[in-house]
């Protein structure tokens, strides 16, 4: 991924589990340096880097790290209603789905934002 915006969306998607790794794995300073990559993100900085290299330190490869996605895009048709996120930071989009709650921005800690898609 090259833009900003897309790497953060995958952060945000990503966060739970990370977060759930830096504990499973790793130490309260671990914790605390995720903690840290994601204010700097949430500030719009680069944290590419910081996160590569403490994937490492919990042993997940740098290939395996951006490799790692939610799972696949449903096939069914496009809502006119689409989520994003509340602050802009990122380019994250969900499109509802039959029962499932809406997710959260894990960068900004809000309820990710109802918007109308433009046809």
């Amino acid at each position: 991924m090259t833009d900003h915006r897309k790497d953060t969306a995958w952060l945000c998607e990503q966060l739970p589990g990370l977060r759930s790794l830096a504990v499973r794995k790793g130490t309260v300073q671990t914790q605390q340096q995720l903690e840290a990559i994601v204010e700097t993100a949430r500030r719009g900085g680069e944290f590419k880097e910081p996160l590569m290299d403490l994937a490492r330190s919990l042993g997940v490869g740098v290939d395996d790290l951006m490799s790692w996605r939610a799972d696949g895009i449903p096939c069914t048709p496009r809502p006119r209603v689409r989520y994003v996120c509340p602050e802009r930071l990122c380019a994250r989009e969900w499109s509802p789905e039959p029962s499932k709650r809406t997710p959260s921005c894990e960068i900004a800690n809000q309820q990710l934002r109802a918007e109308r898609e433009t046809e």
